[in-house]
């Protein structure tokens, strides 16, 4: 019996910015099997399995920032329009002995109502499985755990979902209990977005043995700068420190997975970059500017300028 053929999706973390990768997911249109996302990527994931082009548009282009945060007169938002951290934000959440800088139950709200309980099903009743990346930092060492649409019911799949696009620090923190296989009991962990560790959760979708895989990656193509990042402040210095170790050594491993992947795994693998940088932070939530990045990914899905394609050895 001939093996069908088996592509899989890979999402990465980036906030607002992942209108520009939805996008450009809608003009691929194309069929996946298995997909996994981080951050920004898991709530964008389950949505592209079943190809729900039109509502995950909807999704990414009807948000402010109003929509995201739980904004109150002693919560204001956590970045500013510059895509600076908020300094009275900061020092209210420290005088309030808040955990984070802000919170985001509206964005749990928004998943209520742009993922139904039909999708859950369609996904559940097919071979199609979503994952998302989640880290607990209860944990010692703090772990990234993937959650399976295949293994969770629907409410707690859309917690996930969640939780996976706090981003630490900034957002959320969330308590909620989980089963540890390797001890056989339930725990109560503490999670954030799993891109504290895996940036681009690549690992779980080669492990699946995909003939194919397409990665949505929302930064540009890393280019050297020798004078790129000038801290001016304590917060400065915190907002860079958190990028050096989501970013910066994240990249470093991705294209040897991907060699690895094509030439041992006989996977071939399409990047999707970003065509150049789209602000200074991806969570600053405009729908007018969002729409554009929408489009804007729409229209340059297939521009070879935006791709690194990995083919495997014959």
């Amino acid at each position: 019996m001939e093996k069908k053929f088996k592509r899989g999706l890979c999402v990465s973390g980036g906030g607002a910015w992942g209108a520009f990768g939805a996008g450009t997911l809608a003009r691929l249109d194309r069929e996946y099997t298995i997909g996994a996302g981080i951050s920004t990527g898991s709530l964008i994931t389950p949505l592209a399995l079943l190809g729900e082009w039109e509502r995950l548009k909807d999704a990414y282009t009807s948000v402010n920032d109003n929509d995201i945060f739980d904004l109150k007169w002693y919560k204001p938002k956590p970045i500013t329009k510059n895509g600076k951290p908020n300094v009275l934000a900061v020092i209210l959440a420290l005088i309030l002995g808040h955990k984070t800088v802000a919170t985001t139950q509206k964005l749990r709200d928004l998943i209520d109502k742009f993922v139904y309980s039909d999708d859950y099903q369609r996904l559940q009743l097919s071979d199609k499985e979503a994952m998302v990346g989640c880290q607990n930092l209860t944990e010692y060492p703090s772990t990234l755990h993937f959650f399976s649409s295949k293994n969770e019911h629907f409410t707690d799949f859309k917690d996930w979902m969640w939780i996976a696009a706090n981003e630490p620090f900034f957002t959320s923190l969330v308590s909620k209990e989980w089963y540890d296989p390797t001890f056989g009991e339930k725990f109560v962990g503490q999670w954030a977005d799993g891109g504290i560790s895996e940036l681009i959760p690549l690992d779980p979708i080669i492990e699946a043995n995909c003939d194919e895989i397409d990665v949505i990656i929302h930064r540009p193509k890393t280019v050297h700068s020798v004078e790129k990042h000038k801290i001016n402040n304590l917060l400065d210095s915190v907002d860079r420190v958190i990028g050096a170790m989501r970013y910066d050594i994240e990249f470093e491993y991705l294209i040897q997975k991907c060699q690895y992947a094509a030439n041992e795994k006989g996977i071939k693998i399409n990047l999707y970059f970003l065509p150049r940088a789209l602000g200074p932070n991806s969570l600053v939530f405009d729908k007018k500017q969002m729409l554009a990045w929408w489009q804007e990914g729409y229209n340059t899905a297939f521009d070879e300028n935006r791709m690194i394609v990995f083919i495997p050895k014959k």
